[in-house]
């Protein structure tokens, strides 16, 4: 074996209390480029997030107009319904009063055809 494996070497160990402090070797200017560069980035993820919010508000309200020309072609429909919900009585009296002179003319019909059997008869007779 060679001289350089069989050499061992002794380190000491540092056995006081580490007193390691982070070191600030910024400088002023640089220290706020760096927090200018922070705020940078938050503003743009706000304005990200805010151009977000607002497409969603554009999409909503395109929603609601949507939703709102419904109802009021709904508010019409009901209007014509109620309106004809209202009409609805009079042509039901309509309708019963038709019946009724419809079993007039039938019963007329019938006399008138009475009188003129009686009226044959009292001619031939």
């Amino acid at each position: 074996m060679s001289d350089a494996d069989d050499t061992t070497v002794k380190i000491s160990a540092y056995s006081g209390k580490a007193d390691i402090a982070p070191q600030n070797n910024l400088t002023e200017e640089q220290n706020n480029a760096l927090d200018l560069v922070k705020k940078s980035s938050l503003l743009e993820e706000e304005k990200r997030k805010s151009i977000e919010y607002l497409k969603t508000i554009e999409q909503l309200h395109a929603s609601l107009k949507q939703e709102q020309a419904k109802t009021a072609e709904m508010a019409k429909k009901m209007t014509a319904l109620e309106a004809q919900a209202k009409e609805l009585p009079a042509l039901e009296a309509k309708a019963k009063r038709s019946v009724e002179l419809e079993a007039k003319v039938k019963e007329l019909t019938g006399a008138l055809g009475k009188i003129s059997n009686i009226a044959a008869a009292g001619e031939t007779g």
